[in-house]
């Protein structure tokens, strides 16, 4: 297939510009007549299928200023081919760019904008073109990209939050485990010698401390190949479905992180089910989506039952609370939502709730997080040092 560069007018007679991709020219005439655009010229370029495909992403930021503009010329009357093609000219010169001219090409032709986008699949998840698809069923497609876009931010905002969170740890971290390489693999060898050259009887502590330094300095490529090779390990085993959600239920049952875990998994599920049962998706297939969504395996195979239990007719309160990962206070919501007839305003309330509760939950662990970390680097320090000091006592006690 070739890029054809076109001018053609409409049925209002007014001159329109564009690309498509097509066979020839024919063919590009067959699909704007089709369309209800009559073709003037065409003129053949360069295929855009370097643009196709599962590989290609985009940044988020670029990402979420699509969803806001979509909504807002959506709102102001404008077509969905023209806000595309305006979006299209905004981000010219990019990936981002000529992604948006494919998805206007396919519009003008009748291709739906949820078919279109599922063509890039790094780019629209899964979820996104579910709720797009949605959109274009119940005809609320700016309230559909708006909700997008308010989820999306959210998601930046908490990244945000997490990477400014993590640079003082991470730097603590780095700091402390060069100190602890130094005063193993410098300070503690010159120790030994000279401790072997006054010929004293050593303590257990100190003789610990020695075997760690001599560990490291002779079994340097076994220590590497541990620090490399578990994570390889674990990888391998999580392709297991069993190891898999017993190291998922692990993570959550962990102290101080175990909660912040959870919240995360069952912030995704509320979000996006919230936001596909706003746009009309039925409640069993967006617990069908959302199940792919959570990141969490433990959460998964919940979510399987839950659905199940939905399924033979058992309302979603009474399914979620026969799980423990799920709290009381989400179910209470949601039955409260089931009685009353706003169970897309319950679930939008506990996303609401998430939004707020997540960031606070962030800052309260690494504030409990950075002093752990202090307290065990001046450990390991101390630990040395009182290594090094009993053996001197005892060379004094001798004199």
């Amino acid at each position: 297939m070739s890029m054809f560069q076109y001018r053609a007018y409409d049925a209002a007679g007014k001159t329109v510009t564009g690309s498509l991709e097509a066979d020839n020219i024919t063919a590009v005439e067959t699909r704007l007549k089709n369309a209800g655009i009559w073709l003037l010229d065409a003129k053949e370029g360069i295929a855009l299928s370097h643009v196709r495909g599962s590989r290609l992403t985009v940044k988020r930021h670029e990402l979420i200023n699509y969803f806001v503009q979509m909504s807002l010329l959506l709102r102001a009357g404008i077509t969905m081919p023209n806000a595309l093609g305006r979006l299209a000219d905004d981000f010219k010169d990019t990936k981002f760019g000529q992604v948006l001219a494919t998805l206007r090409e396919k519009v003008v032709t009748g291709v739906p904008l949820h078919q279109a986008m599922a063509e890039f699949p790094k780019i629209f998840s899964f979820e996104v073109t579910a709720i797009v698809q949605a959109g274009e069923v119940s005809g609320k497609m700016p309230e559909v990209f708006e909700s997008l876009s308010g989820y999306f931010e959210w998601i930046d905002q908490l990244v945000g939050d997490v990477r400014q969170a993590l640079i003082y740890p991470l730097m603590v971290i780095g700091a402390s485990m060069g100190l602890v390489l130094m005063l193993f693999t410098f300070v503690v060898p010159k120790f030994v010698g000279l401790l072997t050259d006054l010929n004293l009887k050593v303590p257990l502590l100190t003789k610990v401390v020695m075997a760690i330094s001599n560990g490291l300095i002779h079994g340097w490529p076994l220590v590497v190949a541990v620090v490399v090779g578990i994570p390889m390990l674990l990888k391998i085993a999580l392709r297991s479905k069993s190891f898999g959600f017993a190291f998922d239920r692990a993570k959550m049952n962990l102290p101080i992180f175990g909660s912040l875990i959870g919240m995360f998994a069952l912030s995704r599920f509320t979000h996006n089910l919230a936001m596909l049962y706003k746009a009309g998706i039925p409640l069993l297939r967006g617990i069908e989506i959302c199940r792919n969504l959570v990141g969490n395996r433990a959460i998964e195979k919940s979510l399987d039952e839950v659905r199940q239990g939905v399924l033979e007719g058992t309302p979603l309160s009474k399914c979620l609370s026969a799980h423990a990962v799920f709290p009381q206070t989400l179910v209470t919501m949601i039955s409260t939502g089931e009685t009353s007839g706003t169970l897309d305003f319950a679930l939008q309330s506990i996303s609401d709730y998430y939004n707020k509760i997540i960031p606070r939950r962030i800052k309260i662990v690494f504030a409990i997080f950075d002093p752990v970390m202090m307290i065990t680097l001046i450990s390991v320090v101390g630990i040395v040092a009182l290594s090094v000091i009993l053996p001197i006592l005892q060379l004094w006690d001798a004199k």
